[in-house]
């Protein structure tokens, strides 16, 4: 594979490091590394379209902030396992998530569609049967199709099993007292290495086959972690760096298996998240309040099945709704029917390598994200709030109490801390018309999105995530 240089418009190009070694601490301390993946570039990425035995394992990390992760600049080891990923594949700078709970946002990210269109928005809504999500497509390609996840909010009552031929929880060790602190995230049975060893049997049970893989991690969620990871400190915002690193590291023994096997040169690893986990940033711990970045701001890393020298970086704002049409482009396979998201590919395999790369994407430089703050109060009315860039300017907007709208430059003000909105009162006025008709969109499907009704066991099962259900 031929390496070619590159300069871009909203892509960035960094060193990798692919001699042997790499990957040190995730591969167990030896100093060989078992990765026999072929070095490739950037132009290698259109080839894939051709190949029909690339596999995907899509690795959905529950509750991870991207600012938490080495990779994306931060001061702690917390992630080598996705550093690795990352410095030898594709990682998306500023990805967002659309929403800040998780049906909300796994909804959009299975769909590429918004919430206001997909409707999914409150703790009873079921992901309408009339979609056709990213498992029932590869379904259709040959693919054999499995699920394995640990968070009720996205079990089959919920439509979540749409497409799968597997979609299972794994059989559950509850984790020992040393590995769980007393967080306010809630209990709930096992911990992901139940998940891992389930995903590494089925690999092994389908060596001759082609198929997609998805993954639903969740101790960082819950605040698991080891004796051998727990090296950050006490307080709940080390606690959560703890259990980074411990996911990490069982992300670290699938990918070693991974390469025992020998599939990693026909397999795609895919890493995202569905939101983050506040610290106090805006006077608020946890998530499923409120659309800051610290809840939104989610990581999104593409390895494909060869190293690519160097690493690409797209600085690019992305969000999660572009998650499948990206993956679905690059293994040449139809996109997501009408998604709001949309494919990256072009951008990485379509410049001439002399004046950039093409503009493509959207018209606009624009997202949104949505929050229904009474999600999970059946007898309140909807109190949506939704979040919606165009370039550097970020409104959110509380539907119920306007008083508590907000304006930031994100350019300037990453952390949303200056509140622009009566300083720049234009610039609200044209964001808060474009929010509000977004809020008033129809949704794709007809009749919206459907409705069940919980049991008494289910919402004992969701309330032990830690979240409020009445």
């Amino acid at each position: 594979m031929e390496a070619r240089a590159r300069r871009s418009l909203g892509i960035g190009i960094g060193v990798a490091v692919l001699a042997a070694g790499v990957g040190y601490f995730f591969l167990g301390g030896s100093a060989e590394n078992p990765d026999d993946r072929a070095v490739g570039s950037l132009a290698d990425l259109a080839d894939l379209q051709e190949r029909d035995d690339v596999n995907v394992l899509f690795i959905l990390i529950d509750t991870l902030r991207a600012d938490r992760l080495s990779v994306y600049g931060y001061d702690r080891e917390t992630s080598p396992a996705l550093d690795y990923l990352a410095n030898t594949g594709i990682r998306f700078a500023e990805n967002r998530a659309q929403s800040s709970w998780t049906k909300t946002s796994m909804a959009s990210l299975w769909t590429g569609l918004y919430p206001s269109r997909n409707g999914v928005v409150r703790h009873v809504d079921v992901l309408s049967e009339n979609a056709r999500t990213p498992a029932e497509i590869l379904r259709d390609e040959g693919f054999v199709t499995a699920g394995i996840w640990r968070n009720g909010w996205v079990a089959p009552n919920f439509g979540f099993s749409q497409g799968f031929e597997i979609y299972q929880t794994p059989a559950n060790q509850q984790a020992p007292a040393t590995m769980r602190r007393n967080a306010r995230a809630g209990r709930i049975d096992g911990t992901d290495i139940d998940v891992i060893y389930s995903g590494i049997e089925f690999i092994r049970a389908h060596l001759d086959q082609r198929w997609f893989l998805y993954l639903h991690l969740m101790d960082v969620h819950q605040y698991i972690t080891s004796d051998e990871a727990a090296i950050f400190g006490d307080t709940y915002s080390d606690s959560y760096d703890n259990s980074i690193l411990w996911t990490d590291l069982q992300v670290g023994l699938l990918l070693k298996e991974l390469y025992k096997l020998n599939v990693e040169n026909r397999t795609m690893v895919v890493v995202a998240s569905d939101h983050g986990e506040a610290f106090g940033e805006h006077g608020s711990e946890g998530h499923a309040r409120d659309l800051y970045g610290e809840v939104t701001l989610t990581p999104f890393i593409i390895s494909p099945p060869f190293m690519l020298s160097p690493p690409a970086v797209i600085s690019s704002r992305t969000q999660n709704v572009d998650i499948w049409p990206t993956v679905l482009d690059m293994l040449g396979i139809d996109v997501l029917p009408g998604a709001d998201g949309i494919s990256w590919r072009p951008l990485l395999v379509e410049g001439d390598g002399s004046e950039g790369l093409p503009v493509v994407g959207r018209d606009r430089d624009i997202d949104f994200a949505q929050l229904d703050r009474n999600w999970g109060k059946l007898e309140e009315e909807p109190a949506p709030i939704v979040a919606f860039r165009e370039g550097a300017l970020r409104l959110i907007h509380h539907t119920q109490q306007p008083d508590q709208d907000l304006l930031f430059d994100i350019a300037a003000d990453p952390d949303e801390q200056v509140n622009l909105l009566k300083t720049r009162p234009g610039d609200a006025a044209r964001l808060l018309k474009e929010a509000t008709d977004h809020l008033n969109a129809e949704t794709v499907y007809e009749g919206g999105a459907p409705e069940v009704e919980l049991d008494e066991m289910h919402l004992r099962q969701l309330r032990a995530l830690g979240y409020s259900i009445e």
